[in-house]
């Protein structure tokens, strides 16, 4: 994205619609989520992961789940401000507002509510002992890939077509690992998407429209 270049009254149109949007059903899946509304789609889901265990989806899942971590987000953040800030302009600004500010949401609303983990079924590894909702993994990784992606990607492309695959498929690993290994609900793992969205859009506006300089 060319961030040097002035939005658009329907640039800023779009990313309003889907902030509000993703806002909005943050706030219902977090209501459903308290009045107990999504308990029975949570466990009919993890049941599904739990009829598909097998050992090499045990280790593939236990492996990447890491990619996620904030120990594995961190030097990476640093390495790519620091090797790309003079091919990509303003990417410590859109990933430093992005990223950090979903991280600080996350892990304010984890302990704001303190919902407890998944115990439908055996976990492959040691349950997390920080509260479940929402799922800081799926938040710290989605966040970094979108917001990854909005910097670097510049058009159709051979280059850019390997980076968006790429980039999928590595969140959506991670994602699927936190439901996998039975350490989230489906819902924890909504509202930590959720919240990378909406501080994706947070940080095209706050970059785009001048609100960083």
């Amino acid at each position: 994205m060319n961030f040097n270049a002035r939005m658009t009254p329907d640039e800023r149109l779009i990313i309003m619609a889907v902030l509000i949007g993703a806002l909005t059903a943050l706030i219902a899946l977090t209501l459903a989520m308290r009045a107990g509304h999504m308990t029975q789609v949570d466990q009919t889901l993890l049941s599904g992961f739990h009829k598909i265990k097998h050992p090499v989806l045990d280790h593939f899942f236990s492996s990447i789940t890491w990619l996620g971590s904030l120990w594995i987000l961190l030097p990476a953040y640093l390495l790519l401000v620091l090797t790309l800030s003079g091919t990509f302009e303003h990417i410590e600004r859109v990933m430093g507002i992005g990223f950090f500010g979903a991280v600080i949401t996350t892990y304010v609303i984890k302990y704001a509510l303190e919902r407890k983990r998944p115990h439908f079924f055996s976990t492959i590894n040691e349950l997390p002992i920080d509260p479940a909702f929402p799922s800081a993994h799926t938040t710290q990784i989605i966040a970094f890939s979108l917001l990854l992606w909005i910097v670097v990607y510049s058009g159709a492309s051979i280059g850019n077509f390997i980076l968006t695959l790429t980039l999928i498929g590595v969140a959506a690993s991670v994602v699927l690992s936190r439901m996998y290994l039975q350490v989230h609900f489906p819902s924890d793992v909504m509202a930590g998407a959720l919240i990378a969205l909406i501080w994706a859009c947070i940080a095209v506006l706050a970059t785009k429209s001048g609100g960083v300089s």
